[in-house]
């Protein structure tokens, strides 16, 4: 079957795996939830965050974080794994998009850079750097958190998001070679993100309800809740984390 796969030209792979995705996804009408009774189950109702049948719950909140702060999305901005997100919110203000990854199956890596070893990053690179649903995969989260400091331009600003209140993330959906590390809270992560650029320099927001964070550990998806049921916010439950961190024009 490995032989067979690799004879399939990546175009080919890409647009079968694309068509796949959309097929399963057309199947929500089938277990779609209405009677939350069926949740009073000891397993998640779906496995994965129920990716394969509609729009994750937190990637909700991670667009919501990025749209509040895209005048940030500006210069030359590097994005993990993807440009979808300088893309979509950078608008005309991008001059130059890099991909960092050290996934080097990734064809759209333009940088390699570990974060877990800031000694190796570029100093003075960025303007922005969109880090979403990573550092909590590196061990030193500490390191990374140096590293994306380091490779910012003195004034450029680092978006980045972590879980709050989420199941263990399976290795089949964790990109590159990180594993699941950490979890946070508004509060350690203005501590963790303060210590390297400063207290007055970071805003931390927390994003989600009971509703939505039920939902999301159950794995229920975007399509089965209503928009407001999405957009209420309750800083008690901490679904998502997102981090606004500016460096200093001095440093």
């Amino acid at each position: 079957m490995s032989t067979l796969k690799h004879l399939v030209p990546v175009p080919v792979r890409q647009w079968l795996r694309s068509r796949q995705k959309a097929a399963q996804k057309s199947l929500i009408h089938l277990d779609r939830v209405t009677d939350w009774s069926v949740l009073r189950r000891v397993q998640p109702y779906r496995p994965e965050f129920g990716g394969r049948r509609g729009q994750y719950i937190d990637r909700f909140y991670i667009e919501q974080f990025l749209a509040a702060h895209q005048e940030c999305i500006r210069g030359r901005v590097a994005e993990m794994e993807s440009p979808q997100y300088t893309q979509r919110f950078g608008a005309g203000r991008v001059l130059q998009s890099d991909v960092l990854d050290i996934n080097e199956s990734n064809t759209l890596r333009t940088m390699t850079v570990d974060l877990a070893r800031p000694e190796e990053a570029p100093e003075n690179l960025l303007d922005c750097f969109l880090c979403t649903q990573t550092i909590f995969l590196i061990r030193d989260y500490a390191a990374a958190i140096r590293a994306a400091h380091k490779m910012l331009k003195p004034g450029g600003t680092l978006l980045a998001t972590v879980p709050g209140i989420s199941p263990r993330v399976p290795q089949s959906l964790v990109a590159g070679a990180g594993e699941d590390w950490w979890r946070f809270t508004a509060r350690s992560a203005r501590l963790a993100f303060g210590a390297v650029f400063g207290e007055d320099r970071v805003d931390v927001r927390s994003y989600g309800n009971v509703l939505t964070t039920t939902a999301f550990l159950q794995g229920l998806v975007q399509e089965e809740l209503t928009q407001d049921e999405l957009a209420y916010n309750d800083p008690d439950f901490e679904l998502i984390l997102g981090i606004k961190a500016v460096k200093s024009a001095s440093a």
